[in-house]
């Protein structure tokens, strides 16, 4: 299903690899063929000036040589006022079609470029004081090369970097695949054991309602079995999809809490006094040690909810003994403690326990009623409150929930 999406991303990323490197290939360059232009400008700009004074001072018209020892690859010529080349060193340097290309250009002031065939020449002139112009004109030859050569590693560069592109989208689309994978994974298995768990209470409806249309002579009363069976599991199921809608509400980001100032003893205690007749029916003692005032901010209704899903499965698991119920605040967080001595929970399960629809006990945990939905919806609920749960257990011995909740504090 992710091999023609991830074969878009590879592609995707690797277009914008590719045109990264050949972005920066481009820029390494431009860049350095404007430094050496630059360089080779400044140059010819300062042997320009020099050779200019020289000229002056020497304000000849012929063709002697000038006691001047020029730059390597530098030509300097003298114009005089008609046109005409009365001075040339070193004189080995151009050719007769080198020096009509260039007195085309002796009328260009400023630095420029002259190609003349194969070779690329830099040149600047200035007109001097008896009208005549002295231009000065460089072989760009080694500067080519450099470039030359540059532009050979860069397209070089380029083919490589094609096979990094590649590599590097593969790479990037694999990476952004593993949370998107494996949160369709869990989409799959929360859908799989959704279904599951729908599908049980409806074959028990249908299964039942069956066979009370094959005798409709009976009565309700001798029906009734039946009827309780079919009301406990409408109830079940109500419950799980309670269950589900708020899961997939908190998973929309649809769910918000309505925080106030709320006082976790009043939350506990109306809890344990739900539970207490309960616990007496089956012989167990549940007892309370609450802090009076304990506050935080925090939605009253989700922390009720979290109070009796914890307490439910203390119960739910406890054949015998007692459950104790602790509060406590420290100044910067209320503290508390739900522990039992009931069947415990194996150390390798204990960290799948929050897992949607796990369940240590399946057989056990299926004939009490649960969907392995509530401690998912319970660490929600501690989250989003900022706080956390430490659960420890021991099989045949008990377990206990350790909450902590932020801002406890005693008025």
């Amino acid at each position: 299903m992710f091999n023609k999406t991830r074969l878009q991303l590879v592609t995707l990323y690797s277009i914008v690899f590719f045109v990264l490197l050949n972005c920066f290939g481009a820029m390494l360059y431009f860049s350095t063929q404007q430094r050496l232009y630059a360089q080779v400008d400044s140059s010819l700009q300062k042997e320009l000036n020099t050779f200019a004074t020289l000229m002056n001072r020497q304000a000849r018209r012929d063709n002697r040589e000038v006691p001047y020892r020029p730059v390597r690859l530098m030509s300097y010529l003298f114009w005089d006022e008609s046109g005409k080349l009365v001075f040339q060193t070193p004189r080995d340097l151009l050719d007769d079609s080198a020096i009509e290309a260039l007195r085309a250009e002796s009328e260009e002031l400023g630095v420029h470029s002259v190609t003349l065939e194969d070779n690329v020449y830099r040149t600047v002139g200035k007109q001097t004081a008896s009208g005549g112009y002295i231009q000065i004109a460089y072989n760009m030859e080694p500067e080519r090369s450099v470039l030359g050569n540059l532009l050979i590693f860069i397209g070089a560069g380029g083919l490589v970097s094609v096979i990094i592109a590649v590599l590097a989208g593969y790479f990037l689309a694999s990476r952004a695949f593993v949370p998107i994978q494996k949160a369709w994974e869990q989409q799959q298995q929360f859908v799989s054991d959704a279904s599951h768990e729908l599908r049980t209470p409806l074959s028990v409806l249908r299964i039942h309602l069956e066979q009370m249309f094959r005798h409709p002579e009976r009565t309700v009363e001798q029906e009734s079995r039946k009827i309780s069976v079919m009301l406990d599991e409408t109830q079940r199921l109500g419950k799980l999809v309670d269950d589900l809608l708020t899961l997939a509400r908190k998973d929309s980001s649809q769910m918000e809490l309505l925080k106030t100032r709320v006082n976790l003893h009043d939350i506990l205690q109306s809890v344990v006094h739900g539970f207490q007749d309960m616990a007496r029916l089956k012989g167990i003692e549940l007892t309370a040690d609450l802090e009076p005032h304990a506050e935080i901010q925090g939605d009253a209704d989700r922390l009720h909810q979290l109070f009796v899903i914890v307490m439910d499965n203390a119960l739910k698991y406890t054949k015998q003994g007692e459950i104790k119920v602790w509060l406590k605040t420290d100044g910067a967080a209320a503290q508390i403690e739900i522990a039992d001595t009931g069947i415990g929970i194996a150390e390798e399960d204990l960290p799948r326990i929050f897992d949607r629809f796990f369940r240590a006990d399946k057989v056990r945990n299926r004939k009490e009623g649960g969907s392995g939905l509530g401690l998912s919806i319970a660490k929600w609920i501690i989250e989003a409150h900022e706080g956390s749960v430490y659960v420890e257990s021991v099989p045949e011995r008990g377990t206990v929930f350790r909450i902590s909740l932020p801002g406890g504090k005693t008025p």
